[in-house]
C-alpha cells in the first residue's frame, strides 16, 4: 500500500540522513525505493533462508550502486597490467575455512558512504590486518588519507588497491595514519584536501605483492598471509 511505502521511505530517510535537493529528486528516489523494495520481496519469496529488505542503498539505482561500490574491477585490471611480478603461491591445498576475525586481525565494519572509495577501504583493511599479524596492536587506520592524498587513484570515483599500496610505499614513506588522527570525511561523496599536518602514524609497510589469478592460490595466500 502507498501509505506503508510512504512510512517505510520516511523511516529510511530519517535513519540514513537523506535530504534530497528538490521535490523532483525526492519523487525519483521514492520510485527507486519502491522498485528496490519490490525486488527485495521477490528475492525473499525465492530464498526463504535469506533476509532481504530495506538497506542504506535502497534509494540507489543499480547503475548508481555499481558506480559507487563496484568500480574497483576496471581500476584493478589496469593496475594489474603494471604490477610487479605476482608471487607464485605453491598449490598444496587450500583450507576449508579461515576466519581472521576470530584471530583478532580485523577491525569493526566501516561505512564508505556515498563515495566510491571501496578501493581505499579494502587497501586499508589489508594493512590493518598485516600490521596486527606482524605483532602490533590492532589499529584502525585512515581511509581518508588515501582518498584525499593518493593522486594516483581517483578518490570517490574509484581506484585500485595495488596503486594504493604503491603510493603508500613510494610516495608516503610507507606510512599510514591512524583513523583517529585522520578520520573519514567523504561520506557525502566529497573529497577534502590532503592535509598531513599533525597526523599520527599508525602503521608502516615496506612492500606489497599480488597473487596470480587462480582461486586456489588466492585461498592459500589468504590463509597463509591474511
Amino acid at each position: 500500500a502507498e501509505e506503508t511505502l510512504a512510512s517505510l521511505f520516511a523511516e529510511f530517510k530519517q535513519k540514513h540522513g537523506r535530504v534530497y535537493k528538490s521535490t523532483a529528486e525526492e519523487a525519483f528516489r521514492l520510485s527507486v525505493f519502491r522498485a528496490n523494495l519490490f525486488l527485495a520481496r521477490l528475492h525473499a519469496a525465492a530464498n526463504p533462508h535469506a533476509t532481504f529488505g530495506v538497506t542504506p542503498f535502497s534509494d540507489l539505482t543499480r547503475e548508481e550502486f555499481r558506480y559507487r561500490y563496484q568500480n574497483g574491477a576496471a581500476h584493478f585490471a589496469a593496475a594489474q597490467e603494471r604490477a610487479r611480478v605476482p608471487v607464485n603461491v605453491e598449490v598444496v591445498g587450500a583450507p576449508e575455512a579461515v576466519d581472521w576475525r576470530a584471530r583478532g586481525a580485523v577491525t569493526a565494519v566501516k561505512d564508505q558512504g556515498d563515495c566510491g572509495s571501496c578501493w581505499a577501504f579494502s587497501a586499508i583493511g589489508n594493512v590493518e590486518g598485516q600490521w596486527f599479524l606482524a605483532g602490533n596492536p590492532l589499529t584502525r587506520l585512515s581511509e581518508q588519507m588515501l582518498v584525499s592524498c593518493d593522486k594516483t587513484n581517483d578518490s570517490c570515483d574509484g581506484g585500485s588497491q595495488l596503486k594504493a599500496f604503491k603510493w603508500i610505499v613510494e610516495q608516503n614513506n610507507g606510512t599510514v595514519y591512524t583513523e583517529k588522527s585522520y578520520p573519514y570525511r567523504s561520506c557525502n561523496g566529497r573529497t577534502p584536501p590532503c592535509i598531513k599536518f599533525r597526523r599520527k602514524v599508525g602503521a608502516t609497510i615496506t612492500d606489497y605483492f599480488s597473487v596470480k589469478k587462480n582461486e586456489t592460490k588466492v585461498a592459500i595466500a589468504l590463509a597463509a598471509y591474511g
